[in-house]
């Protein structure tokens, strides 16, 4: 016999001696020099090195893919921008000016003013409405922008509120719905997180009901949260589920973009912000 693997623990010398035992390989494990050498017969040996290294890409422990988490203040500046509209703008009904120039109303989207699916983010009714937004953009929106970087997340839950606003108005066409706040971003940022977390588990072949812990995450607080009383449902519903199709970007994509798509994000997200109140303010396209 020959020495074919030296030094060897004895967790390695069991898994090996179990291994070639299965396969019929005759060999001997021996403590010599304080090492555990495994020998072989010449003739297999590279029919065990065959083996032994099979065994060993098979077995080699999976490393998981996980988000590379960086600070960012985004959330907490949008709640700050939400709470300062609020206190120039007071508390609003379906009457104020705030409202008619910006809210979500289903007959205005739907005859062209578009700029009102983002403007509508950015008005609440009283304290309770806004102080819970504040709280769910810290939250949640953080947890995007952490993720996918500041510019990619905001272009990301913007785009998905948007397009949830604009459903809304097609839902209720031809019946005067008029909706505003910045919960359906909230629930935008809360299914963006359910539907990457979840993407990104199971590419990692992790068990399927760990994968799967997110997104019941993520409904269980649109199921708390997003159904109350006086909420708008669908809003929610479908800030929701745009924010699960806008979480397939990060929850695939292996790292977070670069700084110029960041930028590019951001850029594009603040222009079209301020392009949308400029032509509300102006009153049409």
């Amino acid at each position: 016999m020959e020495p074919l693997l030296t030094p060897m623990t004895r967790k390695r010398a069991r898994e090996i001696g179990l291994l070639l035992t299965t396969a019929g390989i005759e060999h001997r494990i021996a403590a010599e020099n304080g090492c555990l050498t495994l020998w072989i017969h010449p003739e297999e040996s590279q029919r065990c090195r065959t083996l032994i290294a099979t065994y060993d890409v098979e077995n080699r422990p999976r490393i998981e893919k996980t988000w590379s988490l960086a600070p960012s203040w985004s959330g907490l500046f949008a709640a700050c921008v939400i709470l300062a509209i609020f206190l120039k703008t007071g508390s609003l009904t379906g009457l104020d000016e705030p409202v008619k120039l910006y809210a979500a109303s289903s007959s205005r989207i739907l005859s062209g003013e578009w700029y009102r699916t983002l403007t509508a983010l950015f008005l609440h009714a009283d304290w309770p409405h806004l102080l819970g937004n504040m709280a769910g953009l810290i939250i949640f929106a953080t947890g995007v922008f952490q993720i996918c970087g500041d510019g990619v997340g905001w272009a990301l839950l913007l785009g998905a509120s948007a397009l949830a606003n604009g459903m809304n108005a097609f839902w209720f066409s031809g019946m005067g719905h008029v909706s505003f706040g910045a919960s359906t971003l909230v629930f935008a940022a809360a299914g963006l997180l359910a539907s990457g977390g979840t993407l990104r588990r199971l590419s990692a072949r992790t068990p399927l009901w760990r994968a799967l812990l997110p997104l019941g995450a993520g409904l269980a607080i649109l199921a708390f949260s997003g159904v109350g009383p006086g909420s708008d449902v669908t809003g929610h519903l479908l800030g929701f589920g745009f924010g699960l199709a806008a979480g397939v970007l990060p929850g695939l994509l292996p790292e977070k973009q670069g700084p110029l798509l960041q930028q590019i994000g951001l850029a594009f997200s603040t222009l079209v912000c301020c392009l949308a109140f400029y032509v509300g303010r102006g009153g049409a396209l």
